[in-house]
């Protein structure tokens, strides 16, 4: 493989890719939205708020986001029968497509309703950033139908080389999005500041705006006249069944990711309490071998409110310590989501790769499609390269623009300095794991990720920062090591050229 860009290659994969990056910076930059205005918000507010959407999040995509992988069947299959000339067939994957969304969008929404305040019981004991954080994850989980069908209509529209149609729905999303978070977080005229509550209506109501967007798109006589998907005819169980067995690898994977992010987290908040502990052994009351104990007690009495007595238990020292802002979690929620931002336009160069690779498979051109993964690799690796050594430089530029406490963006740079060390490898593997999404390998995709997650990202991260003593550093080094993993495990994949024989 030679190290130059070639030009032609190079020009249509940026052409392909730069809608479907705009689409899904935009498309992301509503969770950041999210994220800066909270920060705007008063300490009280902006810390555990911020903390809050770093664990909300990633619970709506373990619901959501793994739904979404119908997307990954609905691309792949459309792109296949798009280009071996059968537009008819590809119309009919959208509407199977569409039924699997909204019927399982229906299920995993009330079954997430119920779910994220459990989650949030396990995963942090900050009150102050579970009260936050539990309504406003319901609240969003009420947009994962939104987010499911606007999937589905992407990967058609993608599949099909239309990749500007989500781009657009994303810029009308976000110009509706910005306002209203203003609106619901911080109050106007009659209606009152809903805080972090008021970033997740925003949010909710403009995901529904994308998804009419893509709709009326889908009406044009441009597209469903040729492609005849809203028919009931077209309603085919072996096309959904088709579709579902090449999103489940994805899907499962999807869980494993976010899965892992939220042991990730978890192991972060467990950072946070050891602070708190640390600072107890130093008093004279818990300064003893009790002190966890003592600790623990207290905390079980000052919630009891049936027990007799119970003002009496009150330790305003242990009531203070353990209200001490979720530094290191606020800090992780800054790193991932500037870290996002590159991630979803790796993905873009992936997805606009996967496209290319399975039309190229469509017409037999084996060696095409290899090229064309090879190709968007370069790409990926050389932007990302020079990305990462200006956020390595100028990391407190970057955490500027999300947060305006001080605390929290010192003690994220550490961690951000080393993420950006590795941004050519997050290139390198989300890049080819989507052309390998295109090229109908899945499976592979969800085996490796589930390894790399069950023996490298959280377990490494409490090893080294729990066991080891390595503190908030351990995390990330344990980051740093699951991405070059899988970055070196997906490139052997694609080189190895197994993928050429699947069908889809």
């Amino acid at each position: 493989m030679a190290l130059g860009i070639d030009a032609a290659r190079g020009k249509t994969i940026v052409f392909l890719a730069g809608p479907i990056m705009i689409a899904m910076l935009t498309q992301t930059f509503i969770n950041v939205v999210d994220t800066i205005f909270i920060g705007k918000l008063d300490a009280s507010f902006s810390i555990p708020g911020q903390a809050a959407l770093g664990l909300s999040l990633p619970m709506l995509w373990i619901i959501g986001g793994s739904l979404s992988a119908v997307g990954v069947g609905t691309q792949a299959m459309t792109a296949r029968r798009y280009g071996g000339g059968r537009p008819f067939d590809a119309g009919t994957v959208l509407f199977n497509s569409l039924v699997i969304a909204v019927v399982s969008s229906i299920i995993f929404t009330y079954l997430g309703w119920h779910l994220i305040p459990v989650f949030f019981h396990y995963l942090t004991s900050n009150e102050a950033v579970a009260a936050l954080g539990t309504p406003y994850a319901q609240i969003r989980v009420l947009g994962v139908l939104s987010m499911v069908a606007s999937t589905s209509y992407k990967g058609f529209f993608d599949g099909v080389g239309a990749t500007r149609v989500h781009m657009y729905a994303c810029l009308i999303m976000n110009a509706v999005n910005i306002p209203l978070n203003y609106v619901f977080i911080f109050g106007f005229g009659s209606i009152p500041a809903y805080f972090v509550t008021g970033a997740a209506i925003s949010s909710l109501i403009s995901t529904y705006v994308g998804l009419a967007i893509m709709i009326l798109w889908s009406v044009r006589g441009k597209y469903a006249k040729p492609f005849g998907y809203y028919r009931l005819r077209n309603l085919k169980p072996r096309v959904m069944w088709e579709i579902s067995k090449l999103s489940l690898p994805s899907m499962a994977t999807q869980i494993f990711v976010m899965s892992g992010v939220l042991l990730f987290m978890k192991i972060i908040d467990m950072i946070d309490d050891q602070v708190v502990l640390e600072a107890m052994a130093q008093t004279n009351y818990y300064g003893t071998s009790f002190a966890e104990k003592a600790s623990a007690l207290h905390a079980a009495l000052m919630v009891r409110a049936d027990l007799p007595g119970r003002v009496f238990a009150d330790d305003w020292a242990h009531t203070v310590l353990w209200s001490r802002p979720p530094i290191f979690m606020t800090a992780a929620k800054l790193i991932i989501d500037l870290l996002s931002i590159g991630f979803v336009t790796c993905i873009a160069f992936g997805q606009a790769t996967a496209t290319l690779v399975s039309q190229a498979m469509g017409k037999n051109d084996f060696k095409l499609a290899e090229n064309y993964g090879w190709e968007s690799v370069k790409l990926g690796m050389y932007f990302f390269g020079a990305l990462g050594v200006v956020v390595i430089v100028f990391p407190e530029y970057f955490l500027d623009i999300l947060s305006d406490d001080v605390m929290v963006i010192e003690a994220a740079i550490p961690g951000l300095r080393l993420m950006a060390s590795t941004l050519m490898f997050i290139a390198m593997s989300l890049i080819l794991i989507q052309a390998l999404f295109g090229a109908g390998d899945t499976k592979f995709v969800m085996w490796v990720e589930l390894i790399l997650h069950g023996v490298c990202l959280a377990p490494l991260a409490f090893i080294l920062a729990v066991v080891l003593n390595w503190g908030y550093m351990g995390v990330w080094i344990s980051a740093m090591v699951y991405i070059t993993a899988l970055a070196m495990i997906m490139a052997w994949k694609f080189w190895s050229g197994g993928w050429k024989s699947i069908e889809v």
